[in-house]
């Protein structure tokens, strides 16, 4: 399995469960984000497929649930057509230090903090963003970046949004 640039991902990951459930909710203070979560795999092509709508967030199901060892991969859009709002649209105003909340379907709520924001340009290996090896929680957030190519229907690149859970 390859992520959307051809980076490989892990084939077989076990993951510990303490019994933490799926997020329904992310919450961002800091950029007036507050976003249902929808669930979603991996399309035919082997790209993590995004939500259906701009106002949600979709978290890639394949990998760990939110406080879990791993790194939680969730997307968004930014940038909609007819000058829509989308949940990430400001996503780039996000601050080292910030922080992210993800309640899940329990009602747990787990605190995320940044470490790292990067932008990788079209056809870059972003492996990294859904696989980490430090035995620590993490969540990634990721989006659309750059100027939008109508006939490959992509972006330029990508921003991604790297964070620790608080307390590792």
């Amino acid at each position: 399995m390859t992520d959307n640039k051809g980076g490989e991902l892990p084939q077989s990951v076990v993951f510990e469960n303490k019994g933490l459930g799926p997020p329904v909710r992310l919450r961002i203070p800091s950029i007036d984000v507050d976003a249902g979560v929808e669930y979603v795999g991996l399309t035919l092509s082997g790209e993590m497929g995004a939500p259906k709508s701009p106002e949600n967030v979709a978290w890639l199901n394949l990998g760990p649930n939110p406080g879990e060892v791993g790194s939680v991969v969730i997307a968004g859009h930014s940038g909609w057509e007819n000058a829509i709002p989308a949940v990430f649209d400001n996503l780039d105003k996000l601050d080292i230090g910030d922080k992210l909340y993800i309640e899940n379907n329990k009602g747990t709520t787990v605190v995320f903090i940044v470490r790292k924001i990067q932008s990788y340009d079209s056809g870059v290996d972003t492996s990294i963003v859904f696989s980490s090896t430090d035995e620590k929680e993490h969540l990634n957030l990721i989006t659309c970046a750059g100027d939008w190519d109508k006939i490959a229907k992509k972006s330029a690149s990508r921003l991604v949004v790297f964070t620790d859970k608080e307390g590792e």
